[in-house]
């Protein structure tokens, strides 16, 4: 199980790159997976599964930090519901997209319907993308090791998840960090994280 941390760093398997060893595979994988950045994109895009399809329309996922998950309530009544449901949304959460939240945070403000339907989009393209037989055999050599069963369908299925939106990321112009290879839009040198780290080396130098 997956969660939070400060400062993860993250990896991409990318097609066409030479696989490492199935063994350090995984680690990547985790360390991709742990980063704020996609945990925000899971969670934007499995939220109508984890809250359901009224209070998807009615609250949004807005921010991943630390392991703290921010959501955004359009007014006080659907906030107090949420904050009434903490437990189980932790628990959807958790089973959905495999991640532990320290903490999840209700705010009230904007909830922006054209980002809601923009992540419903993106959800109808990755559900139509096809995974190459290469992908599909990288998935099955690393998982093959875990020995648990439930455990060995739930990581495939966040590694398949993976693959699919590092997929439809390149189909959308995103590109390679040139420092940890994870795929970003923009027109900065470094990926987000990976400009957090540099300050943080310049600083301490």
């Amino acid at each position: 199980m997956l969660r939070g941390e400060k400062g993860v760093r993250h990896a991409a398997i990318l097609e066409g790159r030479t696989v490492e060893p199935v063994r350090n595979v995984l680690e990547q994988i985790v360390g991709q997976l742990a980063s704020p950045e996609w945990l925000k994109n899971v969670l934007k895009l499995k939220w109508r599964q984890i809250v359901g399809d009224q209070l998807a329309k009615r609250t949004q996922v807005r921010h991943v930090k630390d392991g703290v998950v921010t959501v955004v309530a359009s007014n006080p009544a659907v906030a107090n519901e949420l904050q009434y449901r903490k437990d189980e949304l932790r628990r959807r959460i958790r089973e959905t997209a495999q991640f532990e939240p320290l903490d999840i945070r209700i705010r009230i403000g904007v909830v922006q319907p054209e980002e809601t339907v923009k992540v419903q989009q993106i959800e109808r393209e990755l559900s139509r993308l096809v995974l190459s037989s290469r992908e599909k055999s990288l998935i099955e050599q690393t998982v093959a090791p875990i020995k648990d069963p439930e455990l060995r369908e739930k990581v495939a299925r966040v590694f398949e998840q993976f693959l699919r939106l590092n997929q439809w990321k390149r189909r959308h112009g995103f590109k390679e960090c040139p420092r940890c290879k994870a795929l970003y839009r923009g027109h900065r040198a470094y990926c987000p994280v990976c400009r957090i780290e540099l300050r943080r080396l310049a600083h301490h130098n």
